[in-house]
């Protein structure tokens, strides 16, 4: 506990992947401010700002949010969401409807960042601050590293072979729906930590075979249990959210006699992740975290510096890898 402490000090600006996080219970969004329909405390003396969200049934995107208001709340801002639930047309009107409300600065999870271009360009003076890279018309973004994010994978991995003696097998991934994508950032992320995976595998008897795109955790429960019946020597599982993974690692100990010899990673972590990796009986092994809210909150504070300044900084993700043998540290 000691170390989550002293690395939440050390880090002054936190982000997340994408990736979407595990699902929460669903929320619509709420003009008062609050995406789980309380009422916002915040007086709203200094102005307003927003979240537009692509569904705040994720629990990634419902820490943001609320990293975001306690910034707000803490600064005397109001703050609105807006959750447009996958729906691009309902993205662009929520834009309107912030917009309309007196939103002068907002953070959006855009999953088709160019329709989101002319409302940028057109509206200059409301600052955005972007989910991923910096889109067109947006003033910043949160920066992530995909690469490191697929270097700790396989470092994770590799550590898992040599320790249990595994020489060879294939290797799986549950990605995103937004991966499959080629105009989005998620196909970019994917293909950057494929080609970390497809580098380790070079010098090795293992090789990345196959990957699919569950739009939720059932799904992704339901395609571990395809690609077990389908690839017997698969070893490893990356999954690019938490739920994923645990979904993935119950499928995996539910159907295999001996899960011992099996290793999924997620892009993610929360408290059940931890509670899985420190038991030494799920294949969930390890996982890349972050403090989803307080990344929502150092972005919050980057849509009040453009009101307050006129200036907006990216705000950077890092991660640490936790497994087996850190996870204490990490478990209340």
């Amino acid at each position: 506990m000691k170390k989550l402490i002293a690395m939440l000090l050390c880090l002054s600006m936190l982000f997340a992947l994408p990736a979407c996080g595990n699902q929460a219970g669903k929320n619509s969004a709420d003009p008062s401010g609050d995406p789980t329909g309380a009422p916002s405390q915040a007086t709203g003396e200094k102005g307003k700002i927003g979240g537009v969200y692509a569904s705040l049934s994720f629990d990634f995107q419902l820490q943001m949010s609320n990293g975001i208001e306690r910034a707000a709340k803490e600064h005397g801002y109001e703050y609105m969401s807006y959750d447009y639930n996958f729906d691009s047309e309902n993205m662009l009107s929520g834009l309107d409807t912030v917009k309309a409300s007196g939103v002068k600065a907002l953070y959006g999870l855009f999953v088709a960042p160019e329709s989101a271009t002319d409302f940028m360009k057109s509206n200059s003076d409301i600052g955005v601050l972007t989910q991923g890279e910096v889109v067109d018309g947006a003033l910043a973004g949160t920066i992530n590293d995909y690469v490191t994010l697929g270097q700790q994978f396989v470092e994770a991995l590799d550590q898992f072979v040599t320790e249990n003696n595994i020489t060879s097998g294939e290797i799986g991934a549950l990605w995103l729906e937004n991966c499959e994508n080629q105009d989005s950032d998620y196909y970019t992320a994917k293909e950057d930590i494929k080609g970390v995976i497809n580098q380790w595998c070079e010098d090795k008897d293992f090789t990345f075979t196959v990957e699919f795109y569950p739009p939720d955790d059932e799904s992704a429960a339901n395609y571990t249990a395809q690609i077990l019946n389908a690839n017997p020597n698969l070893k490893a599982l990356f999954c690019f959210n938490n739920g994923y993974a645990t979904a993935a690692a119950n499928e995996i100990s539910a159907s295999v006699p001996d899960a011992s010899d099996y290793f999924v990673f997620s892009s993610e972590g929360d408290a059940e992740s931890f509670r899985l990796i420190q038991s030494g009986t799920s294949p969930y092994r390890a996982c890349a975290y972050m403090d989803i809210e307080a990344s929502g909150y150092q972005v919050g504070l980057q849509l009040i510096n453009w009101i307050e300044n006129g200036t907006m900084e990216n705000v950077i993700v890092e991660k640490v890898l936790v497994d087996s043998t850190n996870v204490a540290d990490y478990i209340e």
